[in-house]
């Protein structure tokens, strides 16, 4: 079982990651107009395809009888995030970056993601009653984790903004290992696959590779709403918070120190991410230990 782990949760992750990360840097060598917009694509999906893998192998599906319908919420998610990030990587240059219309579409997008996060069937009418917050928490925290991490992305960060990501996908992950142990899994092939590219990104920053960090945020943040409901624990409101909005948290300070040297902003983000990484850790690990 801990070979069949290692192998579907890192192994195939990192080699579906690091396959799209070196086809990336082939594309990035050619000198086209379209580069642009293809190295970001082909990060983007080789990041979403990465944590694909994962997903159908470690969940037994069975292509015969697999269905939309079939699937849990918290695997439907898949399309609606894919497809959400794929068009922020795409309008990622500066020129398609200037139009509203950008961000408009990503509002959609996030929204629809809520929508389809949300659990449903007879299992879950208990928990009917707290989908509308939890829709306004997902779609609000994707679209201003995503909007933050566009910003740091032009202040220079793009060799280190996926370690924000990183910190982002940490929390969640820990939730959901409290939780349930799929969802878990699929967390933990997320960062994985996050920290190829972010290897990545540090050795080629100018192709936009850091676009992976919109899937990336918007897998943690799913991910999150996919742990309150499958926790018995009854977590404070504030903890989910924290999750929600580890990236935008770390992107807000650095906005603050934005006229400071590189490697004092990377010292701070690196702290506050061990902060919120470790109360976060603290909190879910002791609660758990206690039953």
């Amino acid at each position: 079982m801990q070979r069949e782990i290692l192998l579907w949760c890192v192994g195939a992750p990192a080699a579906v990651s690091l396959a799209c990360l070196l086809l990336a840097f082939w594309v990035a060598r050619r000198e086209h107009w379209l580069t642009q917009y293809v190295v970001p694509a082909i990060a983007t999906l080789g990041w979403c395809a990465a944590i694909a893998v994962t997903l159908v192998i470690r969940q037994e599906f069975d292509a015969s009888a697999l269905s939309w319908w079939n699937l849990e919420a918290w695997q439907q998610i898949h399309v609606p995030l894919t497809l959400t990030a794929l068009f922020l990587a795409l309008t990622a240059t500066p020129q398609a970056r200037a139009h509203e219309f950008r961000w408009v579409a990503a509002t959609l997008g996030c929204i629809a993601l809520a929508m389809v996060a949300m659990p449903s069937g007879e299992g879950w009418v208990d928990l009917f009653p707290e989908h509308r917050a939890w829709m306004a928490a997902v779609a609000g925290a994707s679209l201003l984790n995503l909007w933050m991490l566009d910003q740091m992305s032009r202040r220079g960060t793009e060799r280190w903004i996926l370690l924000v990501a990183l910190a982002g996908l940490a929390g969640p992950t820990i939730l959901a290992a409290t939780a349930y142990a799929g969802l878990a899994e699929w967390g933990f092939a997320a960062i994985v696959a996050t920290l190829v590219f972010a290897v990545g990104a540090a050795c080629l920053p100018k192709q936009n590779l850091w676009c992976v960090a919109y899937p990336a945020t918007l897998f943690a943040v799913c991910t999150t709403a996919a742990g309150r409901f499958y926790t018995y624990e009854d977590h404070p409101a504030w903890l989910y918070g924290l999750l929600l909005l580890t990236p935008s948290c770390i992107g807000a300070v650095d906005w603050i120190l934005r006229n400071r040297p590189t490697y004092a902003r990377i010292a701070v983000a690196a702290v506050l991410a061990g902060l919120i990484i470790g109360v976060a850790a603290w909190f879910l690990l002791a609660r758990t230990s206690q039953y």
